[in-house]
């Protein structure tokens, strides 16, 4: 029988190379772990971005739109309640939007533009005695075949540094005009100057309505907005604030004694 050579000989494993494999295997688990958890952080951390990038862009938007915005909502426009900024409702829409007034400076209800329910949409105002006044003009059609009645709800959306405080809102709903205000500081009925009625409450301005709008009817509304230079509360503060006002119309059958769709 042929003697075997040492070079025949089979190598054994070292027990340390076993070793070796079983820790390159930990090794790049442990790699691998790491990264899937960098890879989740990451991915949190910009879902996060995306968020706060998303809400900054709706905060942008929601503040540079009009200061002043109607809408009807949908019972009201499916019975044919519909709005436009001009009488031929060639464009009748469900939401309308006013310019931005910003930087307003005071007026005063005494010097209020002749002309200031002439104008169609939005008009600013600036007169030669230095009052600023904003107006927005639209019209309500019943375009049904049948009556269906309306209330105009005019609402404060949002104020800063208490502009609302010393803002006048003269409402003109076809030929009739009131003039509204919040109550005078540190009461909760008493009329400011040049106030024919007072909020509703802080955030309610008033309720404007017409429960027999007849099929084909038009009705005009002219929404004006100022800050009232003879209000002990018109300061600078509040002049360099902004305000944001909306009216939304909703279909009603009837109201209630205080106005509210019943």
């Amino acid at each position: 029988m042929a003697k075997k050579k040492k070079n025949d000989a089979q190598p054994t494993p070292a027990a340390g190379n076993d070793n070796m494999g079983k820790y390159s295997v930990k090794t790049s688990s442990k790699k691998l772990n790491k990264r899937e958890a960098l890879i989740r952080i990451l991915t949190i951390i910009l879902i996060i971005l995306l968020l706060f990038l998303f809400g900054l862009f709706a905060c942008t938007t929601y503040i540079s739109n009009g200061n002043f915005t109607v809408s009807t909502n949908a019972d009201a426009f499916n019975a044919g309640i519909a709005i436009s900024e001009t009488p031929d409702f060639e464009n009748p829409a469900r939401i309308l939007e006013g310019s931005a007034f910003e930087n307003m400076r005071e007026g005063t209800y005494t010097l209020l533009p002749p002309d200031i329910n002439d104008y169609d949409g939005s008009h600013n105002f600036l007169t030669e005695d230095g009052m600023f006044y904003f107006t927005y003009s639209f019209y309500v059609k019943n375009t049904g075949t049948e009556k269906a009645g309306y209330v105009a709800k005019l609402n404060v959306e949002s104020a800063t540094q208490g502009a609302d405080e010393a803002v006048r809102v003269m409402v003109t709903h076809n030929d009739e005009s009131e003039v509204y205000a919040k109550p005078a500081l540190g009461s909760s009925s008493v009329l400011e100057q040049y106030a024919d009625k007072n909020f509703v409450s802080n955030r309610h301005v008033g309720n404007f309505s017409n429960e027999n709008f007849e099929a084909g009817a038009v009705d005009r509304f002219t929404v004006a907005i100022w800050f009232e230079g003879d209000d002990p509360e018109c300061v600078d503060d509040i002049l360099e604030g902004e305000v944001k006002f909306s009216m939304d119309l909703q279909l009603i059958e009837t109201l209630d004694d205080s106005g509210e769709s019943a």
